[in-house]
């Protein structure tokens, strides 16, 4: 499938602020499963230079600064992207002991480790233990970690905040989807299964006329390592693995990493943040 996407993130400032340093996790990635055709960054008011670069987990940042004095800031990400069907064999065993050493590997360590937005303890070890039992196969243990948590939170728009501690989203048993993804997370690494959070889009149909649905927005998920098949997605808010239907931006530990938009400024005016997302099926 080719999706077009539009973001739009607007800044507005009670007082004139300047020395704005930003970096933006904004640019689809390319992989396997995804290709991205074209993408563009715009910026007003000043127009700044942008530099690229790649981040420690391999996504493009934009960085940018704006300088002068500005009371409004605005940033529009426009991307072409197409995605793939993932055609690997999700039939093949699985086992346990494919997750032997991984610890120890560079490439597994830090998504097995706690993080800054998902502290482990043995609050999540206990419940991952015991949804789990009698489990013997990493692809069900996964699929039944994320079935737990869709069965037994709840959705809830204003629930929590961008900061809000993963420990109490799940005492309280709600929340919204990267709150679902950081609680996924957490379970997963509790009993050794290498995960990292997922930053995109998730593209929903009009039941009516097939076109791109107005909520079409932002979305997170999350990737798990399965031995003897790789990372393979998996959305937790609708229970299913992810598919054609996502747009991946980038992967981290957790939130902190893939902020869309991360920086700081000059001036003491309290920021006002506005997002527009748009999906669209080309």
């Amino acid at each position: 499938m080719k999706f077009s996407v539009q973001h739009v993130t607007r800044y507005t400032y009670a007082n004139p602020v300047w020395e704005s340093f930003n970096d933006a996790h904004l640019c689809p990635v390319s992989d396997e499963l995804q290709c991205c055709e074209s993408f563009t960054l715009k910026i007003l008011p000043q127009e700044p230079r942008v530099l690229r670069r790649l981040d420690f987990y391999t996504n493009q940042v934009h960085h940018f600064e704006v300088m002068e004095p500005h009371d409004w800031l605005e940033v529009e990400a426009s991307s072409l992207v197409e995605t793939m069907p993932d055609t690997r064999d999700f039939t093949v065993p699985c086992p346990l002991t494919g997750l032997a050493g991984l610890d120890r590997d560079e490439r597994y360590y830090d998504f097995l480790a706690g993080s800054q937005r998902v502290l482990l303890g043995p609050m999540f070890e206990h419940e991952a233990t015991e949804i789990v039992m009698g489990v013997e196969d990493v692809r069900l243990r996964v699929e039944a970690l994320m079935a737990y948590i869709f069965r037994e939170f709840r959705y809830a728009p204003g629930s929590t905040q961008v900061e809000t501690d993963v420990i109490q989203v799940f005492k309280h048993k709600r929340g919204v989807c990267q709150d679902f993804a950081h609680v996924m997370i957490a379970l997963c690494r509790s009993i050794k299964i290498p995960a990292r959070y997922v930053s995109g889009y998730f593209y929903v149909e009009k039941s009516v006329s097939g076109s791109a649905d107005d909520n079409s927005a932002s979305h997170a998920w999350v990737e798990c390592f399965l031995p003897g098949i790789g990372w393979v997605g998996y959305d937790p808010t609708h229970n299913r693995r992810a598919d054609v239907r996502y747009i991946k931006l980038a992967i981290g530990r957790d939130y902190v990493d893939v902020r869309p938009l991360a920086g700081t400024y000059r001036g003491e005016a309290v920021a006002e943040m506005e997002v527009a997302v748009q999906v669209a099926l080309v």
